[in-house]
Order: C-alpha cells, then sequence, then structure tokens
C-alpha cells in the first residue's frame, strides 16, 4: 500500500509541477493583451540568448545530456560495486550486496540507453515534421 501512495505522490506532484511551468502558456490576459504562443516563445529564445536555435532542438539537447550525466552515474556505481565486491574478502553478505549494486546499476543504464534512443527518435521525428519549406 505505501508504494501506491508513493506512487499517487510522486504523480500528483509532476502533474502539479507541470501545470505550474506551463500555465503562463495556456492562460492569456484577455484579447486586448494576448500574447501568441509563437511571441512568447521568441522572448524566450531572445531571453535565454538561444539565437538561431530551435526550442526543439535545446530541449532535445539538455535532455541528452541530462541523460548522459545519469549514464556516467550509472558506470561509477557499477564500479564501486566492483571494488566493493573485490574488497569483500569473502563474505557472502558484502558480495550480495555488490551483485545488487551491479544489477541495479544495469539496468540503470539500460533505461538511460532506451530513454536517450526514444528521445533521439522523437527530437529528430519531430525535426523533420517541422521544417519550414
Amino acid at each position: 500500500m505505501k508504494n501506491r501512495n508513493n506512487f499517487f505522490l510522486s504523480f500528483f506532484v509532476v502533474i502539479s509541477l507541470s501545470l505550474l511551468l506551463f500555465s503562463p502558456l495556456i492562460v492569456s490576459a484577455g484579447p486586448e493583451g494576448t500574447i501568441t504562443l509563437n511571441e512568447e516563445l521568441e522572448g524566450f529564445r531572445s531571453g535565454a540568448q538561444l539565437g538561431e536555435a530551435e526550442l526543439g532542438e535545446v530541449i532535445g539537447k539538455v535532455v541528452k545530456g541530462a541523460l548522459g550525466i545519469f549514464g556516467l552515474v550509472c558506470v561509477v556505481i557499477f564500479v564501486m560495486a566492483g571494488i566493493q565486491w573485490m574488497n569483500s574478502g569473502g563474505h557472502k553478505e558484502k558480495i550480495a550486496g555488490a551483485q545488487k549494486s551491479m544489477g541495479a546499476a544495469i539496468i540503470g543504464l539500460i533505461i538511460v540507453i532506451g530513454a536517450y534512443a526514444a528521445v533521439d527518435f522523437i527530437t529528430e521525428a519531430l525535426s523533420t515534421v517541422t521544417k519550414k519549406s
């Protein structure tokens, strides 16, 4: 039951943060003060000094960079678990802990690689669909 409550709490937090972040794009001041989405994105682009880069490209690069960092963390955890295994001195509990850490690192690395592939596929698909002719 506790895992289910944690899931719903996490889901609630993600939805709340998403609404908080994207509410300025959804809500407008009214007909006379309405700012279009393109104007809002142009203001963001100039404020963030993105130059001519499309917003989708920037988001894709940020996500890919974050996934690269997560992948590096998985590799470091795997190496640390290997060192823990070598220094276990034959204790079954320490070996089991190291093996558990290695398994978690491998699963994490598989998830990161899958997420990277998905982000790459989505950004490539969206960039070909939204290119100006």
